[in-house]
């Protein structure tokens, strides 16, 4: 048997993960495992670290992938096409339908537990031979249908030395199997994940990359690539957000790309109001002529919260990411929603003229920096002073209205904004 140092690839916070895959597959019986988190949380890292440790076993690997979310049982076929001439040893009816399913010709409603139970038999005569480890990753990604048969085949292996394990950004993808989730990693971990990967940098500039990844370890990793040699050694500012041609950045993409548009249109609109208030919310989606039930989708998959104090995010880098890979045109688009949902006065008037569709962003800034003098409202100037915010292109300047808005929030009575 293998010891833990033999495949041993630093996983920095994930001791107990780990452990639960070593322990299942160092048994007998089978058994599943779900791993779950945010995009970049280390769940394919933790599959990779289980098929270095299945030495002895016969290994299929899957992954759901969004351009097969549409096809049904795509992903299924995948991970079986390797073995599927083993389906020789299955009853004809199972082997018949297990064919036809995966030739593409479907599954009746009434035969999707016959189907899984062919599944399961097919694992079943892999494994006669030698153990079997089955890893899907991104099961959230796939086809739904491929999604629910793995599920019911994963909850009865105990009798079989066939183990499975998956990852989805949700946890309520797969019920009734053991699940983990991946917390982010602390400053030391950061710092020790670093060190792995062959960089030596100062405590403070270690210190800032685990803040500005938040301690996810695709954010930290894309980050590292991304440096100069003199922002490692501190003589240059740092990147204030990972590169948008990281693996994080896909990770974002592939999961927005799966979503219907108006959900992905609601979740770029919930990504952009730091306030977080589900008055403006709602607001902007009625004028764009959406609503926020749109959400429903996206809090399926796991990348955002709702509840009657708005609209959350699972992680710091959530809103970051996701406002990082939508289109310009999107973008710009949300920025002007949002700005049209202040209101009331000189205020008012200036975001009426500012929202034209041909208006650009930093006339538009420029028009709400000037309506905020003399504005009553403090908590609508305070939001409008950020709007200029995240239109201002110049640091400088943009750091100047958020100074500018946080005075406003702190005299509106909301020092939590004014901290934000």
């Amino acid at each position: 048997m293998l010891s833990a140092s033999t495949v041993h690839i630093a996983l920095r916070g994930r001791d107990d993960e780990c452990d639960a895959i070593r322990r299942l597959l160092d048994r007998d019986s089978g058994g599943a495992l779900l791993f779950h988190g945010p995009p970049g949380a280390g769940r394919s890292a933790l599959l990779a670290y289980a098929r270095r440790w299945a030495t002895g076993r016969t290994v299929l690997t899957g992954a759901g992938l969004a351009d097969e979310s549409t096809l049904p049982y795509a992903g299924l076929h995948r991970l079986l096409d390797p073995v599927l001439d083993a389906d020789t040893a299955l009853p004809v009816r199972q082997r018949r339908l297990l064919r036809r399913v995966l030739g593409g010709d479907g599954c009746p409603a009434d035969q999707r537990l016959a189907l899984a139970a062919a599944v399961r038999s097919l694992l079943a005569a892999v494994a006669a031979d030698r153990p079997l480890l089955c890893t899907v990753d991104d099961l959230d990604i796939g086809d739904r249908q491929s999604a629910w048969t793995l599920a019911v085949v994963a909850r009865r292996l105990r009798r079989l030395p066939v183990a499975v394990l998956l990852t989805a950004t949700a946890p309520a993808t797969v019920d009734g199997v053991p699940a983990h989730r991946l917390r982010p990693l602390d400053a030391d971990e950061c710092h020790a994940m670093l060190t792995d990967r062959g960089h030596r940098p100062s405590a403070p500039v270690a210190a800032a990359l685990a803040t500005l990844s938040g301690g996810s370890p695709a954010a930290l990793a894309d980050l590292a690539g991304s440096l100069t040699p003199a922002q490692w050694r501190g003589e240059a500012p740092l990147p204030g957000t990972p590169p948008v041609d990281g693996a994080l950045a896909a990770a974002y993409r592939a999961r927005l790309d799966r979503l219907p548009a108006p959900t992905r249109r609601m979740v770029l609109l919930a990504a952009l109001d730091h306030a977080a208030d589900p008055g403006t919310l709602v607001r902007a989606a009625w004028s764009a002529g959406l609503t926020v039930e749109a959400l429903a989708p996206a809090e399926a998959a796991g990348l955002l919260r709702t509840g009657p104090g708005g609209v959350t995010f699972p992680h710091p880098l959530a809103r970051t990411m996701i406002t990082a890979v939508a289109p310009l045109a999107d973008l710009r688009a949300a920025h002007l929603l949002l700005a049209g949902t202040l209101a009331g006065g000189p205020l008012g008037r200036a975001l009426r003229h500012a929202t034209a569709p041909d208006c650009p962003a930093d006339v538009l800034a420029a028009e709400l920096t000037a309506a905020v003098d003399g504005a009553s409202d403090r908590a609508a100037a305070a939001a409008a002073l950020r709007r200029a915010a995240d239109l201002t292109a110049d640091p400088g300047r943009a750091a100047e209205l958020t100074v500018a808005a946080a005075r406003c929030a702190w005299t509106a009575g909301d020092p939590d904004q004014a901290r934000g």
